[in-house]
C-alpha cells in the first residue's frame, strides 16, 4: 500500500505534463508529492521507521486502504483548480494600480530592513556555534536573538514586525516588476532583497524549513512567469537562481550534518526522513488520532487569537501533543495538520471549500492576461498545497497577514481605483 501515493502521482505528473506540453504550476505541484511519497517508500524499505519525526516505529506500522485513498483524493481536488492555469496561454500579466504594488513593496522593504537590523549582530555567532543545541532550544520554546531584540522595541515597531512572514509576497512582485515593468536596477534589487527576510531570520533558530518554502515558491513563480521572462532575463535569473541553489544546499547540508550526524545511518537517512515522512505520519494521525479533541486555532488562527486568546504555540502545542498522546509536532502534510485538528469529516469539509475558493478566484483555464493583484491571490493559495508536501502553511496568525494584503491589493484593483 505504501506505494500507491507514489504511483498514483507520478502518473498524474505525467498525464498533466502531456496535456500542458510541459512543466505548469500543476505539473510542479503533482511532481512535489511524488517525489515525498517516493521517499516514505524508501523509508519504509530501508528500515528507517521510528526515529527523524517519523511516527511509526516497525513493530505499528499500519498503512491502510482508507487513509491512502483520502490523502491521494483530497491531495488532487487541492491541486486541481491549479491546472486551470496554463502558463503557455498566460501572455501578459498586467496591473492599473502601480502605486498600490510599490507601496506595498515599500513596506515590505522597510520589514526587511528592521529584519536586517535585528540579526546582523547574532547571526554570525549562532551559525559558528552548536547548531544541534540552538535548535534544541527553539523546541524547548526558547526565543532566539532576534526575538529578545523586537521584543524589547516600542509597540510600533512590534507591530511591523509581525509582517515579517508576509515579505515572501515580494518573490512574485519581482518577478512582476523584471518582467513586465521597466523598473530602476536598485528598486529591484531592495524588492528581492525584501523577499529573502524569513530565510535569513531562519538562520536564528536554524531552520530548514524557510529556506525549502522560499526555493519551492521561487520555482513556483519562475513557473508561473515562464512566458514572460526573455531570453536575457532568463540567463541571469539561472545564474542567480544557481547562486541561490547552492548557498541553500550548503546550508542545509551544515545543519543536516550537525543535528543528525549521530544519528544512524547519518545524515542522508536523516535527509530521507525529513523528505518522506509526510504521508507515513498522515496515516498515524488516522490510525491513532483522537478526533473528539477539535482545535481549529490553526485554521482560524486570527479569529481564535483575537477573539479567544488561543495561539499555536509551544504551550498550545504541548497541551494538545498531551491530550493526543502523541508528539504531533510533526510532518503529515497539511492534510494530516487539518484532519488533526478538524477531524477527518472536518478535513473533508476545508478541502472542499478551499477547492471552490480556488475556482471562484482561477475563475477559468488557458486564460492569457491576468493582473498582479490576481497572481497574488493565486500564490497565497499554492503555498497551502506547495508547502502542504510538509505541513499547512497558514498555522499562525502573523502568517495569515499575507492572505489580508493580497486580498486588499485584489479589492482595490477590483474598486478600479487608478492612480496617475
Amino acid at each position: 500500500m505504501v506505494v500507491v501515493p507514489f504511483i498514483f502521482f507520478t502518473a498524474l505528473t505525467v498525464w498533466w505534463w502531456r496535456k500542458h506540453q510541459g512543466v505548469d504550476i500543476c505539473v510542479y505541484m503533482s511532481a512535489l508529492y511524488a517525489f515525498t511519497s517516493m521517499m516514505a517508500v524508501v523509508i519504509v524499505v530501508g528500515g528507517m521507521l521510528g526515529e527523524g519525526g517519523i511516527a511509526f516505529d516497525d513493530s505499528d506500522l499500519e498503512i491502510g486502504f482508507i487513509p491512502t485513498i483520502l490523502y491521494c483524493g483530497f491531495i488532487t481536488l487541492c491541486i486541481l483548480p491549479f491546472s486551470l492555469v496554463y502558463s503557455r496561454s498566460l501572455k501578459t500579466v498586467g496591473g492599473n494600480f502601480p502605486l498600490v504594488v510599490d507601496a506595498l513593496c515599500v513596506v515590505l522593504i522597510v520589514v526587511s530592513l528592521l529584519n536586517l537590523y535585528l540579526i546582523i549582530d547574532s547571526t554570525a555567532d549562532i551559525l559558528s556555534g552548536d547548531l544541534a543545541a540552538v535548535r534544541q532550544s527553539v523546541y524547548d520554546g526558547e526565543s532566539t536573538p532576534a526575538q529578545i531584540k523586537v521584543d524589547s522595541m516600542p509597540g510600533p515597531v512590534r507591530w511591523l514586525y509581525y509582517l515579517n512572514v508576509s515579505t515572501l509576497l515580494a518573490l512574485p512582485v519581482w518577478f512582476y516588476n523584471i518582467t513586465c515593468r521597466n523598473l530602476p536596477w536598485w528598486w529591484n534589487l531592495l524588492v528581492f532583497f525584501s523577499s529573502l527576510s524569513m530565510p535569513l531570520v531562519s538562520l536564528q533558530s536554524v531552520d530548514r524549513s524557510e529556506t525549502m518554502l522560499y526555493a519551492m515558491m521561487f520555482i513556483f513563480c519562475w513557473i508561473l512567469f515562464r512566458g514572460q521572462i526573455s531570453r536575457r532575463i532568463r540567463r541571469r535569473l539561472t545564474m542567480l537562481a544557481c547562486t541561490l541553489a547552492s548557498l541553500g544546499i550548503i546550508y542545509l547540508g551544515a545543519v543536516s550534518m550537525a543535528r543528525f550526524e549521530d544519528r544512524q545511518g547519518g545524515t542522508g537517512t536523516a535527509l530521507a526522513q525529513y523528505a518522506g515522512q509526510s504521508y507515513l505520519n498522515f496515516c498515524f494521525f488516522w490510525e491513532h488520532g483522537r478526533f473528539e479533541y477539535i482545535s481549529p486555532e490553526r485554521e482560524f488562527p486570527l479569529t481564535w487569537h483575537f477573539v479567544f486568546d488561543v495561539d499555536n504555540n509551544f504551550d498550545r502545542r504541548s497541551v494538545r501533543s498531551g491530550e493526543q498522546g502523541f508528539f504531533m509536532s510533526i510532518f503529515a502534510t497539511f492534510l494530516g495538520d487539518v484532519m488533526l485538528d478538524l477531524s477527518p469529516i472536518g478535513m473533508a469539509i476545508w478541502a472542499s471549500y478551499y477547492f471552490i475558493v480556488c475556482c471562484l478566484f482561477i475563475r477559468r483555464g488557458h486564460r492569457e492576461e491576468m493582473d498582479i493583484s490576481e497572481v497574488l491571490i493565486l500564490f497565497v493559495m499554492a503555498l497551502i498545497p506547495v508547502f502542504g508536501i510538509f505541513s499547512y502553511r497558514y498555522q499562525r496568525y502573523t502568517h495569515t497577514f499575507m492572505i489580508v494584503i493580497a486580498l486588499a491589493v485584489y479589492i482595490l484593483s477590483r474598486r478600479k481605483l487608478v492612480y496617475r
